[in-house]
């Protein structure tokens, strides 16, 4: 059985936005939930932890679920209605726009969407949000640059995300020109410490769908590929810098220095320090 929180609230919470401009809300909804209009000058994203309903934005009416992540930009009239018997429970994220004066793109960009059934997605959500009610809840004085720090990685986590709609059956060309895309970002990206169903959820596509296709580009698996990619970048850092093995190693995304030792190894017959020492 589900547990219900003790403190439900009939109506919206107040959004009050401290003076960092980042604000983190929890609202468990009674079964009597109502919302009145609303707009705001800051982005708003939603986590939904349970329930379901519609988010009217706009002229627009979306649904949302459990694990849905709604994105209301600044300016955009929204409220929330429930489903009968499904009252939700939801975490808010507040961002106020002036973070983003140096890049003015960004409330463009981000929309305002519901992003449905992305596991992985709403996952990494959910992590960014708990440790910005972390934040929020210390008494330090590190709290504002905490809370900044998180909100912005959640910005860009929304903004990297590729649409809004559930997975969609796609043409061939279409799949495999989204996999090039991600292909020809990956020399500048393949430091980043993701998985294959990451990855895969990323470009909103299956797992197998993903693997067949990168397959099919490269003539590699995509572990083969990207450990090439940072093992290339080695031999060119040892070469044309003094750095140490070991920050060159961190450097190419390999946090445990032996993997890196076995990884350099197996693609270029000798360790890290002899190859250094030939070039």
């Amino acid at each position: 059985m589900v547990s219900v929180p003790d403190n439900l609230n009939d109506h919206a919470v107040t959004e009050r936005m401290p003076p960092w401009g980042v604000l983190i809300i929890e609202s468990h909804h009674s079964p009597g939930f109502s919302m009145d209009w609303r707009t705001h000058s800051f982005v708003k994203i939603v986590y939904v932890l349970r329930g379901s309903g519609t988010f009217h934005l706009g002229n627009h009416d979306q649904k949302f679920e459990t694990g849905d992540i709604v994105v209301v930009a600044p300016g955009i009239r929204n409220r929330i209605v429930d489903t009968p018997g499904a009252a939700s429970s939801l975490y808010v994220a507040c961002v106020a726009d002036s973070h983003f004066r140096f890049d003015p793109t960004i409330v463009d960009r981000i929309g305002t969407r519901v992003i449905h059934g992305d596991g992985a997605f709403a996952s990494r959500v959910a992590s960014v949000m708990r440790r910005l009610v972390h934040a929020q809840e210390t008494a330090s004085r590190d709290r504002p640059i905490a809370m900044v720090t998180e909100a912005i990685k959640l910005i860009q986590l929304t903004l990297n995300h590729p649409n809004s709609g559930r997975r969609q059956q796609r043409t061939p060309g279409a799949l495999l020109g989204d996999v090039q895309g991600y292909i020809n970002a990956l020399p500048t990206h393949f430091f980043d410490e993701t998985t294959i169903d990451e990855v895969a959820s990323s470009l909103n596509m299956s797992r197998r769908s993903f693997t067949e296709a990168f397959h099919k580009l490269t003539g590699e698996t995509w572990l083969t590929y990207v450990r090439r990619l940072a093992i290339d970048h080695a031999r060119r850092r040892l070469t044309e810098s003094d750095l140490p093995i070991v920050s060159i190693a961190f450097e190419c995304g390999f946090n445990d220095l032996s993997t890196f030792y076995r990884q350099f190894k197996n693609q270029c017959g000798i360790s890290p320090a002899k190859y250094r020492a030939q070039h």
